[in-house]
C-alpha cells in the first residue's frame, strides 16, 4: 500500500505576524526531514512587501509557499495581544476544501523536529487532532470558556489549544466544525475569552484526537520564573514540573500568550536565545540579499 503524501501546513497571518512566520519557516527548513513540505498562507490584505518576503523566503529555504487571500465570513471579539486575524483559521475548510488533511500552525511557533510522523498520524473518525492546552487543560480550570456552566458544557472535559491542529477537512465539513464555531461566535460573543479557540472547543465537543505534548509544547519556563505567574488552576491536570521538563524534547515549541520572544522585554534565557538564533538567520538573509 502506498503511503499517503504528507499533509500541507497552513498558517494564517496579517502583516503584524509576517516576521514571526518567516522565523517559523526558517526553523521548519532547518530540520532535514521537513524538506519539500507545502505551506499555505491564508491572509486578508497582506501588503505587497509581506507577500514578496514570504515567497522569497520560501524559495530561499526550499519550501513550497503558496498564498491564498481570503475574506473572513465572521469574526468574534478581539482583546489582548491578538487581531481579527485570529479568526482566519475558521476559513480553512472553505479555502482549502480541495485538501484532505492539513496541519494548522500558529505563527508564534518554532518547528524543532521532523513533522512527517505528525502529518501522517491516523485521526480515525476525529475531525482534528490537537494537544490539551497547558494552561487551560479542562473546562472549568483556567480562563477559557468562563460561561461553561450556563452553556451546559461538562466541567472537566478536555480543552485543546488551537495553535497546532491536524485536521481532516472532509470530516470537519460533515461534522459542521467551522460552521458551528462561527455560529457560536455570532450567538454568544459574551462567552468568548480565547477567541477562535473557545469556539472550536465548543464546536468539536469531545470529538478530537489527543496528540502527544511534543507536538505543541508551550514555552513556559521563562514565564513561570516571572513574579505573579499563576498555574494553580491547571496544576492538578498539567503539573508545571512536567510541562517544564517537556521543553527540551519539543518537536513544536509554541510561544503562546502575550509575551513573545521577538519582543525586547521577553525574559532572557534558553527560550529567547533559541528563537533569536532563527530570527537572526532570517534578518541576515534579508540583509545579504538586499530585501
Amino acid at each position: 500500500m502506498m503511503e499517503r503524501p504528507p499533509a500541507p501546513i497552513v498558517c494564517c497571518v496579517d502583516d503584524g505576524y509576517v516576521r514571526p512566520l518567516t522565523v517559523l519557516l526558517q526553523s521548519l527548513a532547518a530540520v532535514p526531514g521537513n524538506a519539500g513540505l507545502r505551506i499555505w498562507v491564508l491572509h486578508e490584505n497582506l501588503s505587497f512587501r509581506s507577500r514578496a518576503l514570504l515567497h522569497r523566503h520560501g524559495d530561499r529555504l526550499g519550501l513550497d509557499v503558496g498564498l491564498r487571500p481570503i475574506t473572513p465570513a465572521a469574526a468574534g471579539p478581539v482583546s489582548g495581544w491578538v487581531s481579527e486575524a485570529v479568526y482566519l483559521r475558521l476559513e480553512i475548510g472553505q479555502t482549502l476544501g480541495d485538501q484532505e488533511r492539513v496541519l494548522y500552525l500558529d505563527a508564534d511557533i518554532l518547528v524543532l523536529g521532523e513533522l512527517r510522523p505528525l502529518l501522517l498520524t491516523d485521526l480515525g473518525s476525529a475531525a482534528l487532532g490537537a494537544v490539551r492546552d497547558a494552561q487551560n487543560p479542562v473546562i472549568g480550570a483556567g480562563i477559557a470558556l468562563p460561561g461553561w456552566a450556563e452553556l451546559r458544557l461538562p466541567h472537566g472535559r478536555d480543552y485543546f489549544n488551537s495553535g497546532v491542529m491536524l485536521m481532516d477537512l472532509p470530516v470537519c465539513e460533515r461534522q459542521g466544525l467551522f460552521t458551528d464555531a462561527r455560529r457560536f461566535l455570532i450567538e454568544r460573543p459574551d462567552k468568548v475569552v480565547l477567541w477562535d479557540q473557545d469556539a472550536l472547543n465548543v464546536a468539536a465537543a469531545d470529538r478530537w484526537l489527543r496528540l502527544e505534548r511534543r507536538w505543541n509544547t508551550f514555552a513556559l519556563s521563562a514565564l513561570a520564573a516571572q513574579p505573579g505567574y499563576r498555574h494553580a488552576d491547571a496544576e492538578p491536570y498539567e503539573p508545571l514540573a512536567t510541562l517544564l521538563a517537556d521543553e527540551p524534547h519539543a518537536a513544536i515549541l509554541h510561544y503562546a500568550g502575550p509575551a513573545k520572544p521577538w519582543q525586547q522585554d521577553y525574559p532572557p534565557g534558553r527560550l529567547k536565545d533559541t528563537y533569536q538564533r532563527f530570527l537572526q538567520a532570517v534578518v541576515k538573509a534579508e540583509s545579504d540579499a538586499g530585501w
